[in-house]
């Protein structure tokens, strides 16, 4: 699998996990959006902030392999 490939499904899985750790956690303080726009879970807040953390993580991770 090239390379690009495998940056690109370990951003969609940091997203993944990110924005299902952030809803879990709306769950458990009872702290759902009532003017959620996807799914009745998500606004455009939490999609940005997920996908901003996801080229965070994944940049980060990246520099890590080509350093170490």
């Amino acid at each position: 699998m090239p390379q690009f490939v495998k940056t690109i499904l370990y951003g969609l899985g940091v997203f993944v996990v990110f924005t299902t750790l952030a809803t879990g956690l709306k769950f458990a303080s009872n702290n759902l959006p009532k003017d959620a726009d996807y799914f009745g879970l998500f606004t455009n807040n939490d999609l940005i902030l997920g996908a901003i953390v996801a080229v965070v993580v994944t940049i980060s991770h990246e520099r890590k392999k080509r350093i170490g």
